[in-house]
Formats: C-alpha cells, structure tokens, sequence
C-alpha cells in the first residue's frame, strides 16, 4: 500500500479548495479549517486531528491555537464553515431542478443524502452535535442566529414545495434566506408545519446515508426477500413525498 503524503495539502490547486467551499485560494486559517472537515469527513468528530491538519499544511501545531485557540475552536469554526457548505448544497438541489414540486423535493432528498454519504463524518456532526460538546458551545455561542436564519430558509422552501404539491401549481423558489415567503406560513401554516416533517425525514435518511452501518452493511449481499439498500432508498423517497403531499 502507497504511503499517504503526510504533507499532500501543500499540492493543493484552486480545484481543491473549491470542492470544500467558495474560496479558490483561501488564507492559512481558511485552509486549515477546510482541512478540517476533510479530516471530520474521513474519521468522524472523535478520531478527528488538528495535528494532522497542521502536517498536511507542513505548518509548526502551535498554529492551531493561534488561529483558533485550541481543538475545539477548530472544530467549531469547521462546524460553522460545513453548515454553510450544507446549505449551499440544499439550496442548489431545490433551485436548479425542473419546476416541478415532486421534482424539486426529489432532487432536495436525493443530493441531501449524496451530500451526507460524501461528507459522511462531517454530515453527521452537523446533524448530531453533542458529538463534540464544548465545540458546539461555542458554535452556539457565536453562529446560533446565523444557522437559525439559513435553517428558517430552507424550511420556507420546503413549505413552497409542500404548497405547490398539494395545489397543484408551481411558484417561484428564486428567493433569499433576507426575502423569505413570509405570508405563507400565515395563510398554510400546514405546509410549514410539514415542511419540518420533511426536514426531519430527510435528515435521518441522510444520516443513515453517511454511516457505515454493521447491521445493514451486508443488505445488498443478503437480498432479504428481495430488500436491497436501492429499493430501501427508493421506498422511503416515496414515503417521504406522500407525508408532503398529504397522503
């Protein structure tokens, strides 16, 4: 087996950076909390090394508490930078499908797990904090208003959506977390109130995605009557569109 470069970030391009954020060529502190959640994604919350982080940079680890006092800071900035990869990823899925309800929710749950199962630890550190404690104190402590408003968004886009299924039209989903829909949760609180169904849903479905499951790691191998993970997917994207359209 070839040896990893424990150096191997400092050959990193624009290509690199920006397939962990919008920044081509980012600061030291930037790449290091990309590096981050390149190392969450890989191992988890638990297992998770600032020092590598450092050794991947060729950088002296005293630069981790420079920059973010110690490991948790670190990973609360990480935690922080991901949750607006996340959105990001949420937004596009919904804004970029064909106007079409079931279509813009299918597209959302489908890249909504892909995006877990790429990110894997990361994912489920973002959905499950307490995974690291004092670093989502001090997420809280600093990004509470700011994740607040950018989950707010994304429930007003499901409510759209879950609207538009059980209307039968198709309205705009071209608006901002400044812009939001307000008028709609006053005239069909139910699609909102469903609408965090739907988030809820997804984000177990998501987060069985990211994992690496003992018990069902051989599903696919064992066709249990004919259960495979693409048929368990699929069944539960459907059921998941019924609870929106109100079936």
């Amino acid at each position: 087996m070839t040896q990893k470069d424990p150096s191997d970030a400092t050959k990193y391009v624009s290509t690199d950076w920006l397939k962990l954020g919008p920044v081509a060529d980012p600061s030291t502190r930037e790449k290091m909390i990309m590096l981050a959640i390149e190392d969450i994604r890989d191992v988890g919350p638990a297992d998770f090394s600032p020092m590598r982080v450092s050794d991947r940079l060729g950088l002296k680890h005293p630069l981790i508490n420079y920059h973010f006092e110690n490991r948790d800071g670190l990973l609360a900035e990480a935690t922080w930078w991901a949750y607006q990869l996340w959105s990001r990823n949420v937004v596009n899925s919904i804004q970029n499908a064909p106007a079409n309800p079931e279509k813009r929710l299918r597209a959302f749950v489908t890249e909504e797990a892909r995006w877990a199962q790429e990110f894997s630890g990361m994912y489920l550190l973002l959905q499950h904090p307490l995974a690291s404690f004092n670093s989502q104190k001090l997420v809280k402590a600093r990004y509470q208003k700011e994740m607040a408003d950018i989950f707010d968004y994304h429930l007003a886009l499901l409510a759209v959506i879950v609207s538009d299924l059980r209307s039968g039209t198709v309205s705009s989903v071209e608006f901002d977390k400044d812009h939001l829909p307000r008028a709609l949760a006053i005239s069909n609180p139910g699609a909102l109130l469903t609408a965090g169904h739907v988030a809820w849903m997804t984000h177990g479905y998501a987060s069985w995605s990211a994992g690496h499951h003992v018990s069902t790691n051989s599903m696919e191998a064992r066709s249990v009557a004919g259960l495979t993970v693409a048929l368990a997917r699929k069944t539960y994207i459907d059921l998941i569109i019924k609870v929106a359209k109100g079936i």
